[in-house]
């Protein structure tokens, strides 16, 4: 399960990833919010799905990508030329 030691720590997490998936149209990412609303009650249950979307990196000291993530693609012609 993804672990956050502060509101700034979890800031970056989502600038790392959720802004850049596909998933997190509008901010609305299904993972991210069952971690925000069920974290506190599930964090003792290893069997809990929330440590499978967004692992503990090995040292236990960071978090891995979440399983979910896929790359939004780039928008639009980035030189304004037309094909």
């Amino acid at each position: 399960m993804g672990y956050f030691s502060n509101g700034t720590e979890g800031m970056m997490y989502q600038e790392d990833y959720c802004d850049r998936c596909v998933h997190d149209a509008d901010q609305s990412c299904p993972i991210w919010n069952a971690h925000m609303l069920f974290n506190y009650e599930e964090c003792n249950k290893p069997a809990s799905i929330l440590h499978m979307l967004i692992p503990r990196s090995a040292d236990k000291l960071g978090n891995e990508q979440c399983r979910m993530f896929i790359a939004k693609a780039a928008d639009g012609d980035l030189f304004g030329v037309e094909p």
